[in-house]
């Protein structure tokens, strides 16, 4: 199996993103910077986040993400993000208009129209993928991507968004798989592979 590199920005589950990629006995580290860490290419990017877009905007200016993530993305690299981590992806932001994303997706996440704010608990997912067609997750969320062509999974709560995104070997999550059960265990997985 390739290595899981946690990117760590001081945001997000990393513990349980950490012992649910080990569970299958693959080889996973945790970084702050990419000079920790000597890259070959082959390795999978693990890009979690809670909290806000700006938060996680700066931290990748601040420890050097950025530019690297930029090449990465553009040289076919192996990348997973989660919940902001997904967002950061995208152009930017309404939650902090001023902050950019990285721009790998087209558009831009908005305030979504909730019953209840944060959106906090489990949600049904419709995607045309097999491995994610009628499962369950877990999300916590106030801003989502409403429609992207990249979409591989949405949910709805109040208004349907984007669960789910990927381009090549670039994926997003917007809910939480290792908070997900065994089904996002799995998914993990599946797209760390």
């Amino acid at each position: 199996m390739k290595p899981a590199v946690i990117i760590d920005l001081n945001s997000g589950n990393l513990l349980s993103l950490e012992n649910a990629l080990n569970r299958d006995g693959q080889a996973v580290c945790r970084i702050q910077k990419p000079s920790a860490y000597d890259f070959r290419g082959d390795e999978i990017l693990v890009l979690p986040g809670q909290g806000r877009f700006a938060f996680i905007s700066e931290r990748m200016d601040v420890l050097g993400w950025r530019s690297f993530l930029s090449d990465w993305l553009n040289q076919g690299g192996h990348l997973v993000g989660i919940c902001v981590g997904m967002q950061i992806l995208f152009e930017g932001s309404d939650e902090d208009p001023e902050a950019p994303g990285l721009g790998y997706f087209s558009g831009r996440c908005q305030h979504l129209k909730h019953p209840k704010t944060p959106m906090v608990g489990w949600a049904k997912l419709d995607s045309y993928k097999l491995n994610m067609k009628d499962q369950y997750a877990y999300f916590v969320n106030s801003y989502g991507v409403p429609d992207c062509d990249a979409s591989t999974a949405k949910v709805t709560y109040g208004q349907p968004f984007c669960a789910a995104v990927q381009k090549g070997r670039v994926y997003g999550f917007q809910f939480h798989p290792e908070k997900s059960g065994r089904f996002g265990r799995e998914l993990l997985q599946h797209v760390c592979q």
